[in-house]
């Protein structure tokens, strides 16, 4: 039997990922609500704003709010990157719900659970603005591109 520790795999996400802010609009939806959605339509669902300080790239976005939404739901979005004019509607499947453990919450900010989706639907233009917006906040966080 090897004593050897073990390896920890190297970062494994094929995008960067950065830290900031972010216009986050979702509502609860079902896979059969996206194409109407990308397409303009209606929800009902009430719409939530989640604490818009969050970890993002142009594939996922892992935000903190309450838990209104459990793994596997597909959450309907609207995003846009504060400061740029225009909105992108897409669509997202939660990967994970979890507590905020209590030394790491926000006394000035209502949410316990951290919420983290994987954006499965969302316009080439959105997501290139996604990404663009991405490199920036990444760079004037000091990390490369």
């Amino acid at each position: 039997m090897s004593m050897e520790p073990a390896r920890i795999p190297l970062e494994m996400r094929v995008e960067p990922r950065a830290y900031g802010t972010l216009d986050l609009l979702y509502r609860a939806g079902a896979e059969g609500d996206v194409p109407g959605w990308l397409a303009g339509a209606t929800h009902a669902a009430p719409a939530r704003r989640p604490d818009p300080t969050m970890n993002f790239s142009a594939v996922g976005i892992a935000f903190d709010d309450v838990p209104a939404c459990a793994d596997g739901d597909v959450l309907l979005l609207e995003l846009g990157m504060p400061g740029e004019a225009g909105t992108w509607r897409g669509a997202a499947r939660v990967v994970r719900v979890s507590p905020i453990p209590i030394d790491e919450r926000d006394e000035h900010v209502s949410a316990t659970h951290r919420v983290a989706v994987h954006v499965t639907a969302l316009s080439a233009e959105g997501e290139e603005a996604l990404r663009a917006y991405t490199v920036r906040v990444r760079q004037a966080n000091g990390r490369e591109g």
